[in-house]
């Protein structure tokens, strides 16, 4: 593992910054490790490439590709990047200018790190990032205000406290195997748990059911693919776990919030090469 240094592991691509927040898109080397810090704005970090392993306190998530996470204030974070390295856009926002702009939005609510659904207003920000007018900073406020309340709104894993080992177990083999057909029972079984007692608990520890984060779980894959490759939508649909082409548009449209081909009409981007 290698210790973060600000020259050789993490290289910094563009920087935006405006009145309340300010957006980045950052190149970190395979395996750095990011020494653990305080966060004194919110924090919401798009992973486009490659991916990361978060932790405070005894709780860990991973983040692969399109994965979307919303950090709140105070909390105390540390990092570990992928093998493969990562490319992600981070957008810092301070909550006293933002939430105040906005009447609706509710940063009391926002209190707990969660992964919502990869919308795409969150890509929509590394477009403004990447077009670099003297217009991108008001749009980017805009689509972040709207972007906030979606997260708001919005049904995605939150995460409280550390989990049980078996349910850590069970978190692991979805995250593992998203494209399988699982139910309640059969992970169940492998945790040696009542399925019941499954569900309250994944709800508990999570926010959400079992289905929905595995629904998600594909749908991250399937934003990874639309925007790194040129493979057809059937076979993204198929190698996602989904059971065809419409289904898998379906359930798109209504997480990321516009259809897969649109999606992939404007954010397309070929990968880029993450430095060893």
């Amino acid at each position: 593992m290698n210790d973060l240094n600000p020259v050789d592991c993490v290289h910094p691509l563009k920087t935006l910054d405006a009145t309340g927040f300010r957006v980045h898109e950052t190149v970190y080397c395979a395996a750095a490790f990011i020494s653990v810090e305080s966060l004194r704005w919110a924090r919401i970090c798009l992973t486009l490439e490659g991916g990361y392993e978060v932790d405070w306190g005894h709780t860990r998530l991973t983040c692969g590709p399109a994965s979307l996470m919303f950090q709140p204030p105070a909390e105390v974070y540390g990092a570990r990047v992928s093998d493969a390295g990562s490319l992600c856009l981070t957008v810092d926002i301070d909550p006293t200018v933002v939430g105040a702009a906005v009447d609706t939005l509710d940063f009391e609510r926002l209190n707990a790190t969660r992964r919502p659904p990869p919308h795409w207003l969150a890509f929509q920000l590394r477009s403004e990032l990447e077009l670099g007018d003297d217009l991108s900073s008001t749009s980017i406020e805009n689509t972040l205000i709207d972007l906030l309340g979606e997260l708001d709104g919005r049904p995605s894993l939150e995460v409280r406290d550390a989990a049980p080992s078996w349910l850590a177990r069970v978190q692991e083999q979805i995250h593992d195997e998203f494209r399988r057909h699982h139910t309640l029972e059969s992970l169940a079984r492998t945790a040696g748990v009542h399925h019941v007692h499954l569900a309250r608990e994944f709800r508990r520890r999570f926010g959400c059911t079992v289905g929905h984060y595995i629904r998600q779980r594909r749908i991250e894959f399937g934003c990874h693919r639309l925007t790194a490759s040129q493979d057809s939508l059937s076979e993204i649909a198929l190698d996602a776990g989904f059971a065809d082409q419409s289904h898998f548009t379906n359930t798109f449209r209504r997480l990321v919030g516009i259809s897969p081909g649109a999606f992939r009409a404007r954010f397309f981007a070929p990968p880029r090469q993450l430095p060893a």
